[in-house]
């Protein structure tokens, strides 16, 4: 067995995202033996976060964060930077990087829809890592340079496990609401569990059971173990071939995923074997009702995905992707 390189890592963006990319990155980093950083450009310590939420949204260019920015990139020598959310990083962080001997290599990622005006920041990286395959075109429409990979999201199997104990039946979705999410939920013939912002009017009407509010990471592992199917539905307005989180953190607390038919899908899962596929409501409820009758066949599709995402789709495996392309 060979040695393993160890590499000086620096995440740069922003904490606190929806899938949480700038923490899940340097768990895998300090899991893996890296000597790394994090520096958020919203802040990472409490009195750069009050500092930055006080200083609202030039918080990211503010002369101080940047001048955090710098120091810690002299002092800290980093082999290779991170960028997580390349587009919402202001240019003035890549124009710094760019100006330090030696530059280290610029590795970035983006996981939603991004706008054309972003070239400087593309061409700011010396890779980019797609999560979802159509962003190659738009990447292409927009003019952008950069040599480009997918890579998409993934899982912390440390955080989200599988827990002994019954199941619940009806089918959990958790999620923010969308125009397209709500036109699939209204199509359900049974009622389900489903918890996130903005499902107001959904909750009025008592059929599904609605819990109209954010949760946290704790709290959605929990609900992820104490059932047997987990909805996907992606959110239409960020991606257009690309898997969510949601498809890799179900399945490694141990259920079923019913995910909508995607283009990226069986890239990453073989669909009816590891992951349930749906491309209209009659074949979704048609998967949900199956599902009830045939508990054991959805158990062996949620053990078979489980075993997917632990061999293939930890964010451990995403940064030893990135730091074998960088050459380190």
């Amino acid at each position: 067995m060979g040695l393993v390189t160890l590499a000086r890592i620096l995440l740069l963006g922003k904490r606190g995202s929806l899938v949480l990319w700038l923490e899940n990155l340097h768990r895998a980093c300090i899991g893996m033996g890296h000597d790394s950083r994090l520096f958020a450009i919203n802040g990472e310590d409490w009195s750069s976060r009050l500092r930055a939420k006080w200083n609202g949204r030039r918080a990211a260019t503010a002369a101080w964060m940047l001048e955090r920015f710098e120091r810690t990139v002299l002092e800290f020598r980093p082999d290779v930077v991170l960028v997580a959310g390349v587009f919402g990083v202001p240019v003035d962080y890549y124009r710094l990087l760019h100006a330090v001997t030696p530059r280290p290599c610029i590795a970035g990622l983006v996981g939603d829809r991004f706008p054309s005006t972003g070239r400087e920041q593309a061409e700011g990286c010396d890779r980019l890592y797609f999560t979802d395959s159509h962003f190659f075109q738009a990447a292409a429409q927009a003019g952008f340079t950069t040599p480009a990979c997918y890579l998409p999201l993934a899982v912390d199997p440390e955080l989200f496990v599988a827990a002994p104990g019954p199941r619940r039946e009806e089918l959990l979705f958790v999620a923010s609401h969308t125009a397209f999410r709500e036109a699939v939920v209204r199509g359900l013939e049974a009622p389900a569990r489903v918890i996130g912002t903005d499902w107001r009017l959904l909750r009025r009407e008592g059929f599904h059971q609605v819990h109209n509010r954010k949760i946290d990471r704790g709290a959605l592992i929990a609900l992820y173990q104490r059932h047997r199917a987990v909805l996907n539905i992606r959110n239409e307005a960020n991606v257009e071939h690309g898997l969510n989180q949601r498809s890799f953190e179900a399945l490694a607390c141990g259920a079923v995923v019913l995910n909508d038919d995607l283009r990226d899908l069986s890239r990453c899962f073989e669909p009816g074997r590891e992951i349930l596929v749906y491309r209209d409501i009659d074949e979704l409820n048609s998967l949900v009702a199956r599902l009830r009758r045939e508990p054991h066949w959805g158990a062996h599709i949620a053990a078979a995905g489980r075993q997917r995402v632990l061999a293939e789709h930890s964010y451990r495996h995403r940064l030893r992707t990135i730091l074998d392309d960088m050459g380190l």
